[in-house]
């Protein structure tokens, strides 16, 4: 049995720790983030399997995408974290925090630094991209496209740079589960063939298998959607809103933000980056330029100053820049850019880098060997001490820049959305003990525009025997009389985008105000005012006169249009009306006295009595 060394202990567990601290990374940057309620896409792809047999929700009969590899796994998925929606953001994060540490490792070996490899691993978790993929539902399904195109590109670097066959055959495997996973990544299948142009043996057979493999995925999506050409985003078809001019703008809106820079309309990115703060953009900035210089450098000391340009550099370095491509076509055929389909360029990007770090690393250290160079840092630690300056710089630079653009993902319209449905689930089923079976939900206005569909929806995520009038949509908290025990009143804050309960406040709310009356009951010579009528639809009035009385005072009452003149006889008089049920009852006063004695005035008539209403 093989000892471990002591150095390979420590080295394994500075790597364990490093996973960690990736691990913890993911959940602080992500703190702020959560699904408490479900919202658009979310909540229908979630109302979609409620009744549905596993087969018949993977394999639909009607449908316009075709994903069966996300919807077999998010069927057992919803089906094992049932309504505990509160889990998905964490088992997001989870799931980030495990590609960023499948990243480290991967970088580790193209870069031969476990520096680089964290910095690299850190920037996948910190990006900015990575808001759909944690924020959503259905950011499983994008995590799941991005781990097959990942691991596509493993296997492929794997099998150019060794002789094991088996790995192209992976591939072949991972791609197949991709374009069920999301249409989008069918584009990849060039990388397919140019493992196969750039590596020895086996080409015909693994050419026959993978054409073979993309003819027969092409035509299952066929059968199932009768089209080959993927549907766009947003309900539109690429094959009617396709333009090459679009086309072309999106991939440089594409490239700007690869770079750090934020295009584009801000309700897809949260803010453009004309508006951000100067000291951020120039950051960005030199970030850019870190990275431009690294690559003009990089590139520079491969054709000049290696004694010799061994083709593996060459076809590695086309295998990411072909992903990275692949990724950023498949993305620009539709009708808008939305910085969640950068996540995967973004990430060939960072192994593209981690490559050529490493390269230009490998020519330092034959410069170290051949003693071309002195005693130096670079000497000392074995690197190229510019490539290792800029790269630190330049992510170091897009860390602090994504930092920022987190700060505005309120203002993404996925957010907006989610925010209101988070507001409406802590104002409702996390309000009230999980329990509203008993319950009825009355939102005033609905200027959020939620659909009776949504609405209802909406709270069967938590209970699918959810009564369908759970929700009622009023005009004004008068339509529904005097609040019960068993009803929830939420109206709309608009400035800060929630719900608001306003349950308890309509509660204690019998009289309204309009004029001349006060809530320690003194009432003017003239006043009107709304009474919230009881069960039993009466209403009793005290009227107290604290003066002396000279037997000429009176009050017309006029309540709903029924005018009524009624004297005082002593100090204290009572009054009733019996009206409808719960229902919001106009009421106007006016006497013919005041209290001569009076130290204040509060409208424009004089104090006159006390007035104590009783509603039953």
């Amino acid at each position: 049995m093989a000892l471990i060394k002591i150095e390979e202990k420590y080295e394994y567990l500075k790597d364990v720790l490093l996973s960690l601290l990736l691990t913890g990374i993911a959940f602080i940057i992500n703190a702020g983030i959560s699904i408490r309620g479900l919202y658009m896409d979310d909540l229908l792809m979630w109302s979609t399997r409620r009744g549905t047999g596993f087969f018949k929700y993977v394999f639909p009969h009607e449908m316009r995408k075709f994903r069966p590899v996300y919807w077999a796994v998010t069927w057992i998925y919803q089906g094992i974290i049932k309504n505990n929606l509160e889990f998905i953001v964490p088992i997001n994060i989870l799931i980030g925090a495990g590609i960023a540490i499948v990243i480290y490792f991967f970088v580790k070996r193209l870069a031969s630094s476990k520096i680089t490899a964290f910095l690299l691993a850190s920037m996948f978790l910190v990006s900015r991209f990575s808001y759909y993929d944690i924020g959503q539902y259905l950011g499983l399904m994008e995590a799941m496209a991005i781990i097959f195109a990942f691991a596509i590109c493993i296997c492929l670097y794997i099998y150019i740079n060794g002789q094991t066959n088996r790995y192209f055959y992976y591939a072949c495997v991972f791609y197949f589960l991709d374009c069920f996973t999301h249409e989008r990544f069918v584009v990849l299948f060039p990388m397919l063939l140019f493992a196969i142009i750039v590596k020895k043996g086996n080409r015909i057979i693994n050419a026959i298998i993978a054409t073979a493999i993309f003819i027969f995925t092409n035509y299952i999506r066929f059968v199932a959607l009768n089209s080959f050409i993927p549907e766009g985003t947003g309900n539109s078809k690429v094959s009617e809103t396709f333009k090459l001019s679009r086309f072309f703008a999106s991939i440089k809106t594409e490239i700007l933000y690869l770079l750090g820079i934020n295009t584009g309309p801000t309700h897809l990115n949260g803010i453009d980056f004309r508006n951000i703060h100067i000291a951020v953009k120039i950051l960005i900035i030199i970030g850019i330029a870190a990275f431009i210089i690294f690559i003009c450098k990089s590139v520079y000391s491969i054709l000049m100053k290696s004694e010799r340009i061994e083709f593996a550099w060459i076809k590695n370095i086309l295998l990411f820049l072909g992903f990275i491509i692949g990724s950023v076509v498949s993305s620009a055929v539709t009708i808008r850019v939305e910085m969640r389909w950068l996540y995967a360029p973004f990430l060939f990007l960072l192994l593209l880098v981690a490559y050529i770090y490493g390269v230009d690393k490998k020519i330092t250290i034959r410069k170290f060997k051949n003693k071309k160079i002195g005693t130096s840092l670079s000497r000392i630690f074995h690197v190229s001490l510019a490539s290792a300056t800029l790269v630190i710089i330049w992510g170091f630079c897009m860390l602090a820049g994504d930092i920022y653009y987190r700060s505005y993902y309120d203002k993404i319209y996925l957010f907006e959305g989610q925010n209101r449905a988070n507001s409406l689930a802590d104002e409702t089923y996390h309000k009230y003990d999980e329990d509203l079976s008993n319950k009825r939900i009355y939102i005033i206005k609905n200027d959020f525009k939620l659909s009776d569909f949504d609405a209802l929806e909406f709270f069967r995520a938590y209970d699918a025997d959810i009564r369908e009038d759970i929700v009622t949509f009023i005009d004004n908290y008068r339509d529904i009389g005097i609040v019960g025990e068993d009803m929830i009143v939420l109206c709309e804050d608009k400035k800060n985008n929630e719900y608001v309960n306003v349950t308890d406040f309509l509660k204690s709310i019998k009289v309204e105000n309009i004029y001349g009356h006060y809530e320690d009951g003194w009432t003017d010579e003239e006043a009107k005012f709304n009474v919230m009528s009881g069960e039993n639809g009466q209403i009793h009035f005290e009227i107290m006169y604290p003066g002396e009385l000279t037997g000429n005072e009176s009050v017309e009452i006029d309540a709903c249009g029924d005018k009524e003149t009624l004297d005082l006889v002593s100090n204290i008089t009572y009054y009733e009306i019996d009206t409808t049920p719960n229902t919001v009852i106009p009421i106007y006063m006016k006497s013919n006295f005041y209290m001569p004695d009076a130290k204040e005035q509060r409208g424009d008539k004089k104090l006159s009595f006390i007035l104590n209403i009783k509603i039953e």
